[in-house]
Parts: structure tokens; C-alpha cells; sequence
């Protein structure tokens, strides 16, 4: 799990962000922002109506969360990220989300 000041919180913050960019990955939809933060924050939202059983919710959110635990060293230090994670999460382990997020940042130069 991230840090607590590398983490969205709020409700008006997850909002703010998902007003951003859209950026679509394999296993997750992202939407970025930047602003006037120190620190890259990064929040996860997991919809029950996508994933019905708590059990992969929490899956989901952890394969997400561990990928971007691998990533938030590269990221600026102003951006803001909310990933909402697909069902196709599920089927894979986590080194195939880590190097999907990883591409698709750098395709998209937010990270070198």
C-alpha cells in the first residue's frame, strides 16, 4: 500500500482528477491530472457493479495498488492518478499489470 500523502482520499479529489486525461490500458482505465502537489498521488476506485464479490474488489485494488507501488518513483511530482481497474485484472498475475502500466506510461511520456 502506498503512503498515506501518496494516496487520494477524497471524494471531491477523485472527482477533480477524474476530469483529467483518460488514458485506456489493458487492465486498467487511468485518468490523470497534473496540479500543485509535492508528492505523486495515486487513487484506486473499484466499482461493485463491475466487480460483484468483495473478495475481487479487493483483488483488483491490490494488483492495481502493487503495480503503482513499483511505478510512483518514476512519476512526477505534480501528478495525480485514478485508475479503475477492468475485469480482465483478474485473470492475470501481477508482473503483467506492473509491465502494462509501465508501457503505457512511457508510450504516453509521463515517465522515461
Amino acid at each position: 500500500m502506498l503512503p498515506k500523502h501518496q494516496r487520494l482520499n477524497l471524494k471531491k479529489d477523485f472527482k477533480w482528477v477524474a476530469s483529467g486525461e483518460k488514458i485506456e490500458t489493458k487492465f486498467a482505465k487511468l485518468f490523470i491530472k497534473m496540479g500543485d502537489n509535492t508528492n505523486p498521488r495515486v487513487g484506486i476506485a473499484v466499482s461493485s457493479g463491475i466487480f460483484k464479490k468483495a473478495t475481487e474488489r479487493n483483488r483488483a485494488r491490490r494488483l492495481i495498488s502493487s503495480a503503482f507501488e513499483s511505478t510512483v518513483y518514476h512519476l512526477p511530482s505534480t501528478i495525480n492518478i485514478v485508475a479503475l481497474p477492468k475485469v480482465g485484472v483478474l485473470k492475470v498475475k501481477s508482473g503483467d499489470v506492473l509491465l502494462d502500466l509501465e508501457s503505457k506510461l512511457k508510450n504516453e511520456k509521463i515517465i522515461d
